[in-house]
């Protein structure tokens, strides 16, 4: 009996991949194992960030250090991106992006020594996956790859391509039909730039979804990260039409400030993005936004970096990721002048941190009393559920049943959401007659 363990850093497209693989050795006759020690590891890795790149290279260490008999395949953007670089972390193989959907012969190929195998990321997107083998209750499918943004500071879009390459709408949907018939309650669709969907084939996100908008079952669905300029008024009506769909959107705004998002080479203003927010809300007030943000991006100043606190707040996002800029070899902002120094970087993200976590529990606070529908997806404790609503906003409540839906009300905030009770028919119908 072989074991592998496939270790996932990064975005939700690594997932969906990390997905793939497992189900093509599974099929190979692997056990792919959830964690502890396995004859194979493969490392699907990230490098959006520097931090990123430390966690990996800190992960294989200690695999190597604690598992010498085993093998180390190294795959992902940062194995795309910097193959001289992995080549000197202790690891028997690297796997380009294009190599990971043919993980089993690569493994089988294996024969002692150190080999690289990357090539250009233009491969279309076919892959179809049965279900999550970590994550019994969601599923990703994938449906584009490549990017034709051109961001200062990204290097992403070298690894996986400067040209959109969509899946065929027929694909996805018999893909998306299997995950229904199989149980699962959420389907994330996802990609590594979802809004340019389908721009290789003549077609566009909201046709996709809507070849879906038949298929009956009890499920939902949610988009992953999309860019402002891509939140159209047809995404919009989407969002009307469809009650399936979740109101969350996950959007990059990365600065409050004009200057520095032309420096990154965004394609909007701010102005821009609140007016997609105004629209949002407008549809739903309580409809749920979650972002990115970059500080310390070269250039920006006290002023910039104000105006960033200023949209923070102005938003109330439900969630905001924080990161500090770090510079991407081979990238034009690497080279840019006015680099903000470390100390100040620190400072301007705890500052910023402190302010998104007020926002965020304001926006909780008006949620309070609010019923909401939450996928169960793990115990905190015996008899204490704890799962995601429609709006992204993490529940507690008691209650039996990992992988159902449930309807509860807010009751409270918590640390990292709302502790909640739910709701009863009886409770239910009285409140109607009301």
């Amino acid at each position: 009996m072989r074991t592998v363990r496939i270790e996932t850093f990064g975005c939700k497209v690594n997932q969906y991949e990390s997905e793939y693989m497992a189900e093509q050795l599974e099929k190979a006759g692997y056990v792919v194992l959830p964690e502890g020690n396995a004859d194979y590891y493969i490392v699907n890795s990230c490098a959006v960030t520097q931090e990123v790149e430390k966690k990996v290279r800190r992960f294989i260490k200690n695999v190597r250090k604690n598992n010498k008999e085993s093998k180390i395949v190294l795959t992902g953007c940062f194995a795309q991106l910097f193959p001289n670089e992995a080549k000197k972390l202790p690891v028997d193989m690297i796997l380009g992006i294009s190599e990971k959907k043919n993980i089993v012969d690569y493994l089988l190929s294996m024969n002692g020594k150190k080999r690289i195998f990357v090539s250009e990321p233009n491969s279309p997107v076919y892959e179809k996956v049965k279900g999550s083998f970590e994550d019994r209750t969601r599923s990703y499918i994938k449906v584009e790859d490549g990017c034709d943004n051109a961001c200062t500071y990204c290097a992403i879009r070298h690894a996986r391509g400067t040209k959109i390459r969509s899946k065929p709408i027929e694909i996805f949907r018999e893909e998306f039909l299997k995950m229904v018939m199989k149980g699962y309650k959420e389907i994330v669709i996802t990609g590594v730039n979802l809004g340019r969907y389908g721009k290789d084939l003549g077609t566009d996100l909201v046709e996709l979804v809507k070849s879906v908008e038949n298929i009956p079952g009890d499920y939902r669905i949610r988009f992953s990260s999309i860019n402002v300029e891509d939140v159209t008024d047809r995404i919009l009506d989407l969002f009307k039409s469809n009650p399936r769909i979740c109101h969350h959107l996950h959007i990059s705004v990365q600065s409050g400030s004009d200057n520095v998002l032309k420096r990154m080479g965004r394609r909007y203003k701010v102005s821009d993005f609140v007016r997609v927010v105004e629209k949002l809300r407008d549809l739903d007030p309580d409809f749920s936004i979650t972002t990115d943000i970059i500080v310390g991006f070269p250039g920006e100043t006290e002023e910039d970096f104000l105006r960033t606190v200023k949209l923070v707040e102005e938003v109330e996002f439900s969630r905001v990721h924080i990161f500090r800029y770090s510079p991407r070899p081979g990238t034009p902002a690497s080279k840019f002048n006015g680099v903000v120094p470390e100390d100040e970087k620190k400072e301007r993200m705890r500052f910023l941190k402190e302010k998104a976590r007020e926002t965020s529990r304001r926006y909780k606070r008006k949620i309070v009393g609010k019923e909401r529908r939450v996928l169960a997806e793990w115990y905190v404790t015996k008899g204490v559920l704890s799962g995601y609503d429609e709006y992204y906003i993490k529940h507690e409540f008691v209650g039996e049943g990992v992988g159902m839906f449930h309807d509860v009300k807010v009751k409270s905030l918590s640390e990292e959401g709302v502790i909640s009770c739910r709701v009863n028919m009886v409770e239910r119908k009285v409140s109607s007659r009301k």
